[in-house]
């Protein structure tokens, strides 16, 4: 989870003493001639109640193409598709990539309700598993004006323990970059509305080495990645979340 987010997090797990959990799709009306509030694209708190009763905080992105992304593990990323009903049902199909080790790749489905503009219902299924969530919309994250390539243009460090990596963002929106294991980065980033702090990340992987702290082959971490990101409220730091089929990594630069 990001500092930042977490910080900023003003108690999102005391609106589920609000919420039943059967409230996931059950309000909101399925009359096509009604209408519900349009869920704005953007940076979200998120938190998630499992059927065993624990919780976990985290972020989520949703784009305005439809893409989506939670994150609340450094070893978990779900990734998926979110649609909206004119009544403001929520549905969707997702996959979350989980380090267990080794990678792990399970399939579910999104349901939901549109409370606002600004917050959501959310409930996942997967198999016996179901998780409901509450989504909250950042206003810190969501406040940087226009975004443009040439904003985001520059050279963002990630450094841990042991690699460095970075990426390099140019003034047409091209990606190139690497880390010191000998990866290779290059690609492109997307901005689907420049009102909106997410921009959306393809890129190829090639040359990259297995990591045994992430559990991955050559082959796992090669390949072409897609992901979606934002930027800091200062316009100084890059995050975003990709995975290529098999395995999801997480980038947060400074530049």
């Amino acid at each position: 989870m990001l500092t930042e987010i977490k910080q900023a997090t003003i108690g999102i797990l005391t609106v589920f003493s609000a919420l039943t959990l059967g409230a996931c799709g059950g309000s909101g009306s399925d009359d096509p001639g009604s209408s519900a509030p349009e869920l704005k694209s953007g940076v979200y708190h998120i938190g998630r109640l499992f059927s065993d009763g624990s919780a976990k905080e985290g972020l989520s992105l949703i784009s305005p193409t439809g893409n989506f992304v939670a994150n609340l593990d450094t070893r978990s990323y779900t990734f998926g598709n979110v649609a909206f009903s004119a009544s403001g049902k929520i549905s969707g199909e997702i996959v979350e990539y989980i380090l267990s080790p080794p990678w792990k790749l399970t399939n579910g489905t999104l349901s939901g309700q549109v409370v606002s503009s600004v917050q959501a219902d959310l409930g996942a299924q997967s198999g016996n598993l179901t998780t409901t969530s509450v989504l909250l919309r950042n206003t810190d994250f969501n406040g940087l004006g226009v975004m443009t390539f040439e904003a985001m243009s520059g050279t963002y460090t990630m450094s841990s323990p042991d690699n460095i990596s970075s990426i390099t963002i140019n003034s047409n929106g091209d990606i190139t970059g690497g880390d010191q294991a000998g990866c290779a980065f290059n690609g492109e980033v997307v901005i689907p509305d420049k009102t909106i702090n997410v921009f959306e990340v393809r890129y190829t992987a090639e040359n990259c080495p297995a990591d045994s702290d992430e559990d991955a082959s050559a082959e796992d971490r090669n390949g072409d990645f897609f992901g979606l990101g934002f930027l800091s409220p200062s316009g100084d730091e890059a995050t975003f979340f990709s995975r290529n089929g098999t395995v999801g990594w997480m980038f947060k630069g400074t530049r």
